[in-house]
């Protein structure tokens, strides 16, 4: 949360009292740059209206349509600007928060479109027109979601213009409140508050205006790189299973309209989606327009979308099958981080592992301390995966290998040059009694290298034989044949 100015903001000496197009092309770039950035951690919040975790990649996506448009143009007029945000973030609008952004930001552009230099006075009437549209496109608006973020903006906006000229402090006052409203929001939706989390569509309102508010102090960041400062919160697994999808088909699409379309059409289509299906946007502009409902049949609202124009940009997903590959996703991250966790926790300093044949010289080796045998010998030599297998599997800072065959040293070298986070000791036994030797030799509370010297002093004095069978006969056993 913004609580007082930054550094950037206490060095400055001159206030800003106007934007002028270039500065507002680059702001905008900067806010969908950022929330680029974060979409992710946006997406974890994502419980309201259906958990499917889309919310940041929604709204990205439907931002990025946009910037693209403006990326394009030179030198803009601050009309020309504010049509390409306009259209292509209508355009290119997914989901429900996706279409609420390019409302929020149609209304805006409506109000800077007029002027050649924006300054505090337009600004706080384009945030009053932004929450207009948005909450005119909106069937029945929730209180603790993105909109009541955005409303909060534009009333402190309201009374702040009334009080400062400058720009910089305009804009850290407002972002400064959104943020104490994005925090109230799990007061306001008691899905957010039993999940833990504050509204996922807010999230990304801010952290687009966030952006635009690093692009005014004149900040260079590289957004692909910024990160959360948080860890971001997760929905438990028992509110996320006991979610009710009632309406099990998220439907957009964009008319291209093909005859009038008047304001008493457009309250009856939404009617119409009203008694069909639930959270539902329905904007029209010019020649178009856009569509979004939460349906369990899609082609109905198809069909009576096509009594008026030719469809574009049609979307169908299915939200149940989203929302269960996102429990099955957060269930394996849990167990990803729960397993790591576990495997911190228990790290020890030193660790064992042997390479043996057999249950009963590899419970010889356990009964000495070894954590892990590798099932391997002289017939069956383990790859150096498999030794990486038991390195991983091992949670010590040191661990000590025994290969127990000459052919598995190298292996075992190899495997200690891939392992990065633990230091690999590989003690060059040939056989297994001179593993059994070594682990007999190690001195706990001695240095490595120590214990090197000790475990490998102690080998020398073994000796061993071996008896196995030959894969075929030789040349003595057929003379042999032969003379009798």
């Amino acid at each position: 949360m913004l609580t007082k100015p930054n550094d950037l903001m206490e060095e400055r000496t001159v206030v800003m009292k106007t934007l002028d197009a270039a500065l507002i092309q680059k702001c905008f770039l900067a806010g969908a740059s950022n929330i680029e950035a974060k979409k992710e951690y946006i997406n974890d919040l994502n419980v309201f209206p259906v958990p499917d975790g889309d919310t940041g990649t929604n709204m990205t996506m439907t931002i990025m349509s946009a910037a693209r448009e403006v990326a394009a143009l030179e030198n803009p007029t601050m009309k020309e600007l504010a049509k390409a945000i306009s259209s292509g973030s209508l355009r290119g609008a997914r989901g429900n928060s996706g279409v609420i952004l390019s409302q929020l930001l149609r209304g805006f552009t409506k109000v800077i479109a007029e002027v050649e230099e924006v300054d505090v006075d337009t600004l706080a009437k384009a945030f009053e027109k932004a929450v207009e549209s948005a909450y005119r496109a909106v069937m029945k608006p929730k209180e603790g979601a993105i909109l009541a973020v955005a409303r909060g903006g534009s009333e402190i906006a309201e009374k702040l213009a009334k009080d400062t000229e400058d720009l910089v402090e305009f804009a850290d006052k407002v972002l400064t409140h959104m943020d104490e409203v994005l925090a109230h929001t799990p007061e306001l939706l008691p899905v957010l508050k039993e999940a833990g989390v504050v509204d996922s569509g807010g999230e990304g309102l801010v952290t687009v205006l966030r952006g635009a508010q690093d692009a005014l102090l004149g900040k260079e960041i590289d957004y692909s790189a910024v990160k959360p400062s948080k860890a971001s919160p997760r929905m438990s697994s028992d509110a996320a299973s006991d979610v009710d999808i009632k309406f099990g088909y998220c439907t957009e699409f964009i008319i291209m309209l093909e005859k009038d379309f008047s304001q008493k059409d457009e309250h009856e289509f939404k009617a119409y989606l009203e008694s069909i299906g639930d959270s539902i946007v329905c904007v029209a502009d010019d020649d178009i327009v856009k569509i979004h409902v939460h349906t369990n049949d899609p082609g109905l609202a198809i069909q009576k979308a096509l009594t008026y124009g030719s469809l574009s940009r049609m979307k169908i997903d299915n939200m149940r099958e989203e929302h269960n590959e996102k429990l099955i996703r957060d269930a394996e991250k849990l167990a990803a981080k729960q397993k790591e966790e576990e495997k911190q926790q228990q790290r020890k300093e030193v660790g064992f592992i042997s390479v043996s044949a057999g249950d009963g010289l590899s419970e010889i080796f356990k009964g000495l301390g070894v954590d892990y045998v590798i099932e391997g010998g002289q017939t069956m030599n383990p790859s150096t995966e498999d030794i990486l297998s038991a390195i991983d599997q091992v949670n010590a800072d040191t661990i000590y290998i025994l290969p127990n065959n000459g052919n598995i040293i190298l292996a075992s070298e190899q495997a200690k040059e891939l392992t990065e986070d633990k230091t690999v000791v590989v003690i060059p036994s040939k056989n297994i009694p001179q593993g059994i030797a070594a682990v007999i030799n190690f001195m706990a509370g001695s240095s490595v290298e120590e214990n090197v010297e000790a475990m490998t002093e102690g080998m020398q004095y073994v000796k061993s034989g071996q008896v196995t069978y030959a894969v075929r006969e030789g040349c003595r056993g057929r003379n042999n044949r032969s003379l009798r």
